[in-house]
């Protein structure tokens, strides 16, 4: 059986990546053999042999497979097209970065004007601890075929070798947030990382483990990619839940309650966007399924 990915390339389908894709949710080995197995035959139903499959069709059926066995595995399961939501400019997207990066220990502020040896740079997320700085570029693609290309880390680490012989101290930056963080960090760029909500193109990958720039996408590195770090930590964006309509996930969003645990946390702001009690409580229980 042939696919059709977002990007418009056709190739053979592979059910380990389904099967991958669902035993991450936490559902069983058996649920996912079973679940891959009802795909195959409803794709060989309804698609003819020489026709290749859309992965969307192969999304759809697996979400809803998946939905009638476990609420909470279907909602993680969406976890690739909800990233696609968090938009629709980039801003939210680098704060969601920033908070991947305070569970892994860091300090993290966001949207920096950075000085470099010859010219000034915006940085979307700088994060410290007391050994190490690092800057992030946050790349957000809304379309799922969309791929952060060489060209973008070309450009990247261009301005991370024009950052590196600088000295930086806490007062080096322009935040309100840096108050009440930790004022220790290391004075020079000690990584630069280029990290994206889709994928990266084959020549970005090798050019950034040519030069040594970190990437980190939706699934890539095999071990520590954004999809490993959102399940480990719990860090689940509103956009995967099906209780709330696209217009109160923007509201939500503009009001940065970009994940379910701040949701959960502040759930007086359902009530501020005009959502009432009896499906507050159910946003709520949802969340809470989730997490």
């Amino acid at each position: 059986m042939q696919i059709r990915k977002a990007n418009g390339n056709i190739e053979d389908f592979d059910e380990k990546k389904l099967i991958n894709a669902i035993s991450k949710t936490g559902a069983k080995i058996d649920v996912a053999y079973e679940i891959c197995n009802y795909v195959k035959d409803k794709c060989h139903q309804n698609y003819k042999d020489d026709q290749p499959v859309k992965t969307d069709y192969i999304y759809r059926l697996a979400f809803k497979h998946l939905n009638h066995i476990s609420k909470a595995s279907a909602l993680k399961f969406s976890l690739k097209r909800s990233m696609l939501e968090i938009g629709p400019s980039g801003f939210p997207f680098e704060k969601f970065i920033a908070e991947v990066w305070r569970h892994e220990g860091f300090n993290s502020i966001t949207g920096q004007m950075v000085y470099g040896k010859c010219v000034a740079h915006e940085v979307d997320v700088v994060a410290w601890n007391n050994e190490k700085l690092v800057m992030i570029e946050a790349k957000y693609h809304s379309d799922a075929g969309s791929r952060t290309d060489l060209k973008s880390a070309l450009y990247v680490k261009a301005r991370y070798e024009d950052i590196e012989v600088s000295t930086f101290s806490i007062e080096s930056f322009n935040s309100d947030d840096t108050k009440n963080l930790s004022p220790k960090m290391p004075g020079r760029l000690s990584e630069g990382w280029l990290v994206t909500n889709t994928h990266f193109s084959d020549t970005a990958i090798t050019y950034a483990n040519c030069n040594n720039l970190k990437l980190m996408s939706f699934d890539y590195p095999d071990e520590g990619s954004l999809q490993d770090k959102i399940i480990e930590y719990s860090l689940y964006p509103i956009t995967c839940l099906t209780t709330i309509n696209h217009e109160e996930k923007r509201k939500l969003i503009e009001k940065d309650i970009i994940l379910c645990q701040t949701l959960h946390n502040e759930s007086h702001t359902l009530s501020e966007i005009g959502i009432d009690s009896d499906r507050i409580y159910l946003i709520l229980e949802e969340a809470s399924t989730l997490l």
